[in-house]
C-alpha cells in the first residue's frame, strides 16, 4: 500500500513541476474615468499630471512637442511543460493613455484599454 501511495505521490509532483503560473503588474495605474476631463487645446501638462499623476514615459517629438505615455497592464502568465517544448499562455488587462503636448498644452490624445491574450512556445522559431 505504501509503495502505490508513493508512486501516485511522485506522479502528482511531476505533474506539477511541469507548470507555473506568475501575475506581473507592469506601468503605473491611472484613474482612466478621469480621462473625460481632459480638453484638447486647454489643458496643460500641469493639469494633467494633477489629474493623473506622472506618466510613465516621457519622450521628446521636436523642439517644442513631447509624448506622455501612461501605461499599467497586469497578466497572468502561465507556463506548461508540453511534449517538446513550454508552452506560454499570458492573459490580462491593460491600459494605454498617450498624450501629444506642444507648447505645454494637449494637443491630442489616444486611449485604448482591455483585455489581451497571447499564446506561444519557448523556442518556437
Amino acid at each position: 500500500m505504501k509503495k502505490i501511495e508513493s508512486i501516485i505521490i511522485s506522479l502528482i509532483c511531476a505533474a506539477l513541476v511541469g507548470c507555473a503560473t506568475r501575475t506581473n503588474t507592469s506601468g503605473s495605474d491611472f484613474d482612466a474615468a478621469k480621462i473625460s476631463s481632459i480638453k484638447k487645446g486647454v489643458t496643460t501638462s500641469a493639469e494633467l499630471t494633477a489629474l493623473l499623476g506622472q506618466p510613465y514615459n516621457k519622450s521628446v517629438k521636436s523642439e517644442d512637442e513631447v509624448i506622455w505615455d501612461y501605461f499599467w497592464a497586469r497578466s497572468t502568465n502561465t507556463t506548461s511543460m508540453g511534449w517538446t517544448s513550454p508552452t506560454i499562455t499570458i492573459e490580462g488587462y491593460k491600459k494605454k493613455l498617450e498624450v501629444l503636448l506642444k507648447h505645454d498644452v494637449i494637443v491630442n490624445f489616444t486611449f485604448n484599454e482591455g483585455p489581451f491574450h497571447a499564446d506561444g512556445r519557448e523556442g518556437k522559431k
